[in-house]
């Protein structure tokens, strides 16, 4: 058995659970491992840690951002919710926490790479897209500072024709399951530009980018 902030964690058959986590929050959680323990231990870190710092109001079914990924807790007895994990073609949820914890590691990996820490997106916000995107054309990508409702993100293809009126303010999640091949740049901060095609990856940061966007 394993303590993170004084709450009792243990192997409970092909889980990892927590025990007395329920005081706190009503439940106590469980998450299948699916043979990576340290992506479940980490998970549990961070729910433990929002349970613990923000007391949220936790209840079944509920959903919740996992660093850039979105989790739901799933009734499983009167007193535990097991960990579901969004599908990545967004067809709904299923058990374990690894597709998620892959987004993740990848993500960190190219902020490592350039020496930055990650900034990472959640599927509450909209990112600015053109057509083409959903397509799998290849992109341009700048990241702005922005307001919290927005990931600052704006993707662009060829098919943009420079007039603003024509771009789409959708969901980041639609693009998470549309475009898996550009989770991994979205963890970059504000600054960072893109140009992502079948035969090119271009990753710079840009110092004339303006980091102050009228929205």
């Amino acid at each position: 058995m394993k303590a993170y902030r004084n709450i009792q964690i243990h192997t409970e058959g092909s889980y990892l659970r927590t025990t007395n986590l329920s005081p706190l929050t009503g439940y106590d959680v469980k998450i299948l491992n699916q043979g990576n323990n340290q992506d479940c231990m980490r998970f549990l870190k961070y729910f433990i840690d929002y349970c613990i710092d923000y007391k949220p109001q936790i209840k079944p079914d509920q959903t919740i951002s996992y660093y850039s990924w979105l989790v739901k807790l799933i009734n499983s007895s009167t007193a535990v919710l097991t960990i579901q994990e969004a599908k990545d073609n967004g067809e709904g949820f299923t058990e374990g926490i690894s597709y998620a914890s892959k987004v993740i590691r990848e993500q960190e990996e190219i902020c490592r790479i350039y020496d930055v820490s990650p900034v990472f997106p959640q599927f509450s916000q909209n990112i600015v897209i053109s057509k083409g995107v959903y397509e799998g054309l290849g992109i341009d990508a700048v990241r702005y500072s922005s307001p919290e409702h927005l990931t600052g993100w704006w993707l662009t293809t060829d098919l943009y024709d420079d007039n603003t009126d024509s771009l789409m303010n959708v969901h980041y999640f639609h693009i998470a399951f549309k475009r898996p091949d550009l989770l991994k740049y979205f963890a970059l901060p504000c600054g960072f530009r893109l140009y992502i095609t079948d035969t090119a990856e271009d990753i710079w940061f840009d110092e004339n980018v303006c980091c102050e966007l009228e929205t």
